[in-house]
């Protein structure tokens, strides 16, 4: 499945990935390892993260992985929030809600979680590649891996941040003027286990 992203302006970024027919007869998305950018030498940030933590993000563009550690079944709450060098300004928060099967894009914040954002279903817009959310996650009730790309583009005028959850579903955002340097951790009920990252 390939299509161009949303962004300002009049040109966006080739995305592409790969289709996964489930055996329950729903289709998943997952990164195609052959265009899945090469990085350089992980950094780990930490081997267990519960609570709050910050950490500094070293590149312009990197890739961010960790193992989420799920407290209870059916339950817990992770938000990572993308923040500038000062405030919020821009941010943006990828958040996981395993007790409902949801992740979305919001605003990122110093302070606490992004309000809930609507799925297509519900009249959002992923479509636009800003705020969204999507249901229905597959393969959270374990411990499970996310991947996530921050890309730097000065010819987009900001950041792609490009989301893969637990290999079988994925979900992007553009957002302007965002030069990610710092990352800002929040958990409930969870626990984050190697999170690691690499400059692409």
């Amino acid at each position: 499945m390939a299509g161009w992203t949303h962004i300002r302006g009049w040109g966006g970024n080739l995305v592409i990935r790969e289709l996964l027919q489930l055996p329950d007869g729903r289709i998943g998305s997952k990164w195609m390892e052959e265009i899945t950018p090469d990085t350089g030498q992980p950094r780990m940030l930490a081997d267990t993260i519960d609570g709050e933590r910050t950490f500094p993000a070293d590149s312009r563009s990197f890739l961010l992985e960790f193992t989420v550690q799920p407290v209870g079944m059916s339950s817990g709450r992770i938000g990572v929030s993308f923040l500038p060098k000062n405030g919020e300004q821009a941010s943006c928060e990828l958040q996981l809600r395993l007790d409902d099967l949801r992740a979305q894009f919001g605003p990122g914040s110093l302070h606490g979680f992004a309000d809930n954002q609507k799925s297509l279903r519900e009249g959002g817009a992923p479509h636009g590649n800003g705020d969204y959310a999507i249901e229905n996650l597959i393969g959270v009730d374990r411990p499970f891996n996310v991947r996530v790309i921050v890309k730097s583009d000065d010819k987009i005028g900001g950041a792609l941040i490009d989301a893969e959850i637990a290999g079988q579903r994925t979900m992007l955002t553009y957002r302007p003027d965002l030069l990610v340097r710092k990352l800002l951790f929040r958990l409930e009920n969870a626990e984050l286990r190697h999170v690691q990252t690499a400059p692409l």
